[in-house]
């Protein structure tokens, strides 16, 4: 059964549990936080991402309570980072992080009525999409079908499936998995790639890879591109909080050169 993730405040539950309802009533499950890790421990960043790459959509309540905690804007960074869809709901008249470049839904209604609206711009309740499988195997607990999800990830590279999807989940495993065997399986894959990669003639064309890259909309509404392995490496960072926190860097738009405060996922970088 298809899952989503839904990223919400505590103080936005009583939405969040009418939109979960509403989820599984359409056949979805949705995933459930559990007590332990809490976000003060050092594996809930962990568990977290597992949690939303295994998903096959994150669908964001965004409201004044959500912008001001760091884990709802950790949420979003980290579904970009794996390319998931992202379906953000509004609750009131905050405003979306400035990367967030996709179209919203009004949730100021009663929630359970933004359902008619949200289901279309998800996967299907029972999707068979080998890449969504994929992504739910490199999230699984059992290490040894994580290890298979590697072994699977290698051949979709050979044959150019998903590819800048599947690089971002073996750079994930090979970064984050707690196993070292796990790591060091998709490290391999990564370098094995990358020799492939060096020794073809196309790699110039690849040399700009998307998972790398990303938008962000100025205050005149303006959208410029950044590449993460150079803004992040420039090290510009106005704040520094909590693990969770995101980097916010000054940015500068391309088109009209307003200075522009973007959070940015500078994991690995």
């Amino acid at each position: 059964m298809t899952r989503i993730f839904l990223s919400y405040t505590d103080e936005d539950r009583a939405c969040a549990d009418q939109i979960r309802q509403s989820l599984a009533a359409a056949g979805y499950t949705v995933w459930r936080e559990p007590d332990y890790p809490t976000p003060r421990d050092v594996s809930y960043p962990y568990l977290i991402e597992n949690a939303i790459l295994g998903s096959a959509a994150v669908v964001v309540l965004w409201s004044h309570s959500a912008a001001s905690f760091a884990w709802t804007k950790r949420h979003i960074l980290i579904a970009q980072r794996f390319f998931k869809p992202l379906v953000p709901i509004t609750l009131d008249e905050t405003a979306l992080p400035s990367t967030l470049l996709v179209e919203s839904l009004s949730g100021e209604q009663p929630c359970s009525e933004v359902i008619s609206h949200l289901l279309p711009r998800l996967p299907a309740p029972n999707s068979a999409d080998p890449y969504l499988a994929l992504c739910e195997q490199a999230a699984h607990q059992y290490i040894r079908l994580r290890k298979e999800a590697i072994d699977q990830a290698a051949e979709m590279l050979q044959h150019s499936e998903h590819r800048e999807e599947v690089l971002a989940i073996l750079e994930h495993l090979a970064r984050n998995d707690l196993m070292n065997g796990v790591r060091e399986r998709a490290l391999a894959v990564l370098d094995a790639d990358a020799r492939r990669d060096s020794a073809s003639r196309a790699a110039p064309a690849r040399s700009q890879d998307s998972r790398h890259r990303f938008g962000a909309r100025c205050k005149n509404g303006h959208i410029s591109y950044f590449d993460k392995r150079e803004v992040c490496a420039a090290k510009r960072p106005l704040v520094r909080g909590e693990k969770a926190a995101p980097e916010e860097l000054l940015l500068h738009c391309a088109t009209c050169g307003v200075a522009m405060a973007v959070d940015v996922d500078c994991e690995g970088y």
